[in-house]
């Protein structure tokens, strides 16, 4: 159970099987007297298990609770455009949950549909549609502008929204009786950086396609909707939402599933760390800062590609590295086969360019490298190199290099950031008021 929190279990009519399904729209929990739906519960149970088959139900419906709190409280003190702000897509908040809800329920009740639709007259989804006129070039001005019109970005106003909303792209036969219709507005207001250019540059197949995209979201919300009730399916995209906000609520406090991306949050703890606790960090992972310390090598350098290709060639088929370097090398150490003795980390080889030392560190022992042109500019000659590396030796980075005290620093203000939010986690569900029906202790839900 989730430590915290007032849980108080509610009135539910006895089950002779504990297992049995609870209806959809009946509340698995309350949240300060807010609901969770057993619809939401069950369906999140089910698309965990699909990954783990052993997730149960009661850690699903903790884990809702809790991503409901602190959703909740994320919003409150960042705000949804703070939380969003470092989205890599360029689809909406609001656009991406819907996306979210409807593959979610495709991909729990996909059978499902599919057999409803093949009762439709024409056994699918094309029987729905009902092709609206093509847009004419004139229609598609009063949105988009004259083509070549000179402009800023590929957004669209309020004004140009509103009269792409008078032009539609497709209708469709409702199932349940009446029609629908996919506007132009109802299209660009989905789309992202890459499709809002596809309409500004006029693409009406682009349009098209997506405008049957939507029907069949459409469908699969109208179909949940019908079978599970309008309220279950809001409150699945809730949980969705709730969902959506956590993991952006980590990423500001650097964790998740991108921990290179920026966060200010971060920033700011990683500034606050002491060298103390650098050192202390460097203590414990010690084995984190392993570098190559020196390696001894030996070269072969040759005047252009086809030399390089029969001297690799060569020594692939087994011939000794450094009798090929005192034969063909053309390097100053050709007569000692090569040799480059031993090279430091962050050092050059006596005479030879920081290229090099780059080149032998990043070779394994006992490997000859590929063959590799000598940097120079386009259109001039420059002779290739063959090194091999035949001994490395390791050791640690300095405990007070700057590399250490930045990845330190930063890994520590990324403890320090999870505690933070451990402790939110913590004291939002000891504050809360969380009931548990009958309903949240049943077993699974719809099938």
């Amino acid at each position: 159970m989730l430590a915290g929190g007032a849980w108080v279990a509610c009135a539910w009519p006895a089950v002779a099987d504990p297992a049995q399904a609870a209806p959809a729209s009946v509340a698995a929990a309350r949240i300060d007297g807010a609901p969770l739906l057993a619809f939401s519960v069950d369906s999140s149970w089910r698309m965990a298990r699909a990954s783990d088959p052993d997730a149960q139900r009661s850690a699903t419906l903790e884990l809702l609770i809790a991503n409901r709190l602190l959703a909740g409280e994320a919003r409150k003190r960042f705000g949804e455009a703070a939380l969003w702000a470092g989205q890599r897509v360029g689809f909406t908040r609001e656009v991406s949950i819907d996306d979210q809800l409807v593959s979610t329920l495709r991909s729990l009740y996909g059978k499902e549909m599919e057999h409803d639709l093949q009762q439709l007259p024409g056994a699918g989804l094309d029987s729905l549609l009902r092709p609206a006129p093509p847009l004419s070039d004139a229609e598609l001005d009063t949105v988009f502008g004259k083509p070549g019109a000179l402009r800023l970005d590929d957004s669209l106003g309020e004004a140009q929204l509103a009269q792409a909303g008078k032009l539609v792209l497709l209708r469709f036969a409702k199932p349940g009786g009446g029609e629908g219709s996919i506007s132009l507005a109802d299209v660009a207001r989905r789309q992202n950086v890459q499709g809002r250019v596809a309409l500004f540059a006029r693409q009406r197949d682009f349009m098209q396609q997506q405008a049957r995209l939507q029907v069949a979201s459409w469908y699969v919300l109208d179909w949940s909707a019908r079978r599970f009730g309008a309220a279950s399916v809001a409150d699945l995209r809730r949980v969705l939402a709730d969902q959506s906000d956590v993991q952006a609520l980590m990423r500001l406090h650097g964790m998740g599933d991108d921990q290179h991306a920026g966060s200010r949050l971060l920033d700011t703890l990683a500034a606050q760390v002491s060298a103390e606790q650098v050192r202390a960090y460097y203590a414990r992972q010690r084995a984190d800062f392993v570098r190559i310390e020196r390696v001894r090598a030996r070269h072969i350098r040759l005047p252009d590609e086809a030399a390089a290709r029969t001297v690799a060639a060569a020594l692939a088929g087994g011939a000794d590295f450094a009798a090929m370097a005192r034969r063909h090398s053309i390097a100053p150490d050709a007569a000692a086969g090569g040799a480059l003795g031993w090279v430091q980390h962050d050092s050059k080889p006596a005479g030879k360019p920081g290229w090099l030392a780059h080149l032998l560190f990043t070779q394994a022992p006992g490997q000859v490298s590929a063959p590799v042109r000598t940097p120079a500019g386009p259109g001039r000659n420059a002779p290739w190199e063959i090194v091999l590396v035949e001994e490395r030796v390791q050791g640690y980075q300095a405990a007070d290099s700057e590399s250490v005290r930045h990845v330190a620093s930063r890994a520590v203000a990324r403890e320090m950031a999870a505690a933070q939010l451990a402790a939110l986690r913590a004291e939002l569900l000891r504050k809360a008021r969380i009931e548990i029906t009958r309903a949240g202790m049943a077993g699974a839900g719809p099938a």
